[in-house]
Order: C-alpha cells, then sequence, then structure tokens
C-alpha cells in the first residue's frame, strides 16, 4: 500500500513539474520561434518580466493569427486542468488509504456502562443490566 501511495504522490509531482515547465527561453525562441507549442508561447508571454522578450513573444503570437486573449483563456483552462488532475489524485490518494482502513470517525460508540451505582435510569450497570428504578434519578431527592 505505501507503494501505492509513493508511486501516486510521485505522479502528482511529475504532473506538476510538466505543466510547469510548458514555457521557452529566449534562446529556444530565438533558435527557431515556429518550433515553440502554442501553449508554451502564451504562458511564456503572459509571465515573463523581460518587456523586450514579451513584445517578440506576442508578436509571434500575432503572426500565428492569435490575440493575447485566446492566450489567456488557454493558459487559464489548462491550469484548471493541473487543478483538477491534482484533485483527483488527492482523492484517490484519500480513497485508497481509507480503503485501507485509515479514515477514522464513524465508529458508533455504545452507552458508556458504569461500573457500580447508577446515575440515570437509561443507564446500564457493570453486569449489563438497564439501571431504570435503581439509578440516583429515580429515587426521592437523588439529583
Amino acid at each position: 500500500m505505501k507503494m501505492y501511495l509513493l508511486a501516486r504522490r510521485f505522479g502528482v509531482v511529475a504532473m506538476s513539474f510538466a505543466l510547469a515547465s510548458c514555457t521557452t527561453t529566449p534562446v529556444e525562441f530565438n533558435n527557431k520561434p515556429s518550433a515553440v507549442s502554442k501553449a508554451a508561447l502564451c504562458k511564456t508571454a503572459l509571465e515573463t518580466q523581460d518587456p523586450a522578450f514579451q513584445f517578440q513573444l506576442v508578436a509571434e503570437v500575432n503572426r500565428r493569427g492569435m490575440s493575447m486573449l485566446e492566450c489567456e483563456r488557454m493558459v487559464a483552462q489548462q491550469r484548471q486542468a493541473a487543478a483538477v488532475l491534482v484533485g483527483l489524485a488527492l482523492v484517490g490518494t484519500a480513497a485508497a488509504v481509507c480503503a485501507n482502513g485509515n479514515c477514522g470517525g464513524g465508529a458508533y460508540t455504545p452507552t458508556r456502562r458504569y461500573p457500580g451505582n447508577c446515575q440515570y435510569d437509561w443507564q446500564y450497570d457493570a453486569a449489563g443490566n438497564r439501571c431504570g428504578g435503581r439509578s440516583a434519578m429515580s429515587r426521592p431527592g437523588g439529583w
């Protein structure tokens, strides 16, 4: 079971790195701008802090017939999809842990049995008998 959880965690981390690495560098872009994918182009154009590089990226986006609004939507959809995948991985991990019996909660705890005298009539004594009229509450001045 531990190996299963470890594999799931590794998968989530690998997916996160893959989605995070969906950008391009100025060197890669300048070597062959047409080789950069639309997703990497848009993500880099929206996230870069270099104004000159951003100008080049926006020009390439426009050359491909896209707008920056389309880029923003594409990047938002990718982030949403990544969040869904991570959420599914977490739910799957939680289900695996619960299936293993490590969920906790949900257990029924019976009424506490009192050794010796009973305070209330609905309680049970140490022998498992209901206290009823023998309880302190049932006697005069029993509160």
